[in-house]
């Protein structure tokens, strides 16, 4: 009988101890919660393109972010994020609305999850994520959110971030699937890796290779393309380069920044034979607090047939090559860029103006050329407002094209 007593009394206190372990950890993830961070983000926005041979489109369209950070316990937190993207005037082509009379303005309708993983961060200088996530390498040159437009671009991923040691950092990551700008899933099987050192602000170098490799079985909106016939692997690439980049003082305000880039593109993943290209940067300019002066030559270079150009598959391309973004895929003869920025600070308004030369890299034909204005200004820290402009004037590639934003941003 004593024994039977005994059996139950041992039974009973493994009951007990399961039970608080499991209202402990209750407690804890209930603390995880209700201490995290609730972040909210609108951006109505007004969009005005024309594009010749199409109705003018006018699109104006609302971007809710809404975000819960928890707070970490033992080094492990979770991130939330949900996007709606609502369409008040929808006079547009957003490539999913069959508009096609319009001009095209990429920005569909959607709800959706934006962001949604787990991190570790509980060795110092270590930083591991799973789940889909934003990533943003350097200035966005080859992988970036496309923060633009008004659904982001994100990823189905594991990264890891190490910056244990000084002046270095180690990044890498594994994508299975990209949500692009159109809300559309891309099926992926790309690679990320990034080696940066930054001794001072005289210097930033780094040495990175990325694998591009697209797995749907047929074409996709809104997935990378390259003016290659064929599957939806054939623009699959790898993109092996280095970058240089810094700040040199002149006096006690005036600095000359530079930047000096170079990579080398061919196939991946079952791309095609075509795919080899070069890529190089060359820039530097004269830099006061409130007034600076950029030069630029960009060229995405071609192979030795003209057939493929230098490819750009997971960057935020609005940045670069014009916000008309009428090369947002490089022509089959390549693309060089020479362009000028002029930017200072007015009334604390900043204002930007850049002026664009377009060629073929092959062959040297002109392409066209472009102006974009920007006028930007926040008024604290949870309101900022803006109004920019594009106009890219054809010469021999793509058709005539203006655009035209107002907009607002609250974050809180």
């Amino acid at each position: 009988m004593s024994q039977s007593f005994s059996h139950r009394r041992h039974h009973y206190a493994a009951a007990l101890f399961a039970l608080l372990a499991s209202t402990a950890h209750a407690d804890t993830l209930t603390n995880a919660i209700s201490r995290g961070q609730v972040n909210l983000d609108f951006r109505p926005r007004y969009e005005f393109m024309s594009q010749v041979n199409k109705n003018d489109a006018n699109a104006f369209t609302v971007q809710t972010l809404l975000g819960l950070e928890s707070k970490p316990v033992a080094g492990i937190s979770a991130d939330l994020q949900f996007i709606n993207v609502a369409g008040i005037v929808n006079q547009y082509n957003s490539l999913k609305n069959d508009k096609t009379a319009y001009s095209l303005i990429p920005d569909p309708e959607e709800t959706n999850v934006n962001q949604a993983y787990l991190q570790y961060a509980g060795i110092p200088g270590l930083r591991l994520r799973a789940g889909r996530q934003e990533i943003n390498l350097d200035d966005e040159r080859f992988v970036g959110a496309v923060g633009f437009r008004q659904t982001p671009q994100s990823f189905d991923a594991v990264s890891v971030q190490d910056e244990a040691l000084p002046d270095l950092t180690l990044y890498g990551a594994y994508i299975w699937r990209i949500k692009n700008i159109l809300n559309e899933n891309v099926p992926s099987r790309t690679f990320l890796s990034e080696v940066s050192w930054t001794p001072s602000p005289l210097l930033h170098a780094q040495a990175f290779g990325y694998g591009y490799g697209n797995q749907a079985h047929s074409a996709i909106p809104g997935a990378a393309a390259c003016f290659l016939a064929g599957n939806a692997q054939v623009c699959n690439s790898t993109t092996l380069g280095v970058r240089v980049q810094g700040a040199i003082p002149l006096g006690d305000a005036l600095h000359l920044p530079y930047d000096l880039s170079y990579a080398k593109q061919l196939p991946y993943d079952s791309g095609s034979a075509a795919v080899n290209a070069q890529y190089y940067h060359l820039g530097a300019g004269l830099a006061l607090p409130e007034l600076w002066l950029h030069a630029d030559y960009m060229v995405m270079g071609t192979n030795s047939q003209g057939s493929y150009g230098f490819q750009t598959p997971l960057a935020t391309k609005h940045a670069f090559n014009g916000w008309a973004e009428v090369f947002l895929t490089t022509p089959p003869k390549g693309l060089r860029s020479l362009y000028c920025t002029l930017g200072g600070k007015l009334m604390g308004t900043q204002l930007t103006a850049i002026y664009y030369d377009f060629q073929a890299n092959r062959g040297g034909a002109q392409y066209g050329h472009e102006l974009d204005l920007s006028a930007t200004r926040s008024f604290s820290k949870h309101w900022g407002a803006g109004v920019q402009y594009a106009d890219y004037r054809r010469i021999s590639y793509g058709v005539n094209t203006e655009g035209a934003w107002i907009f607002v941003t609250a974050k809180f």
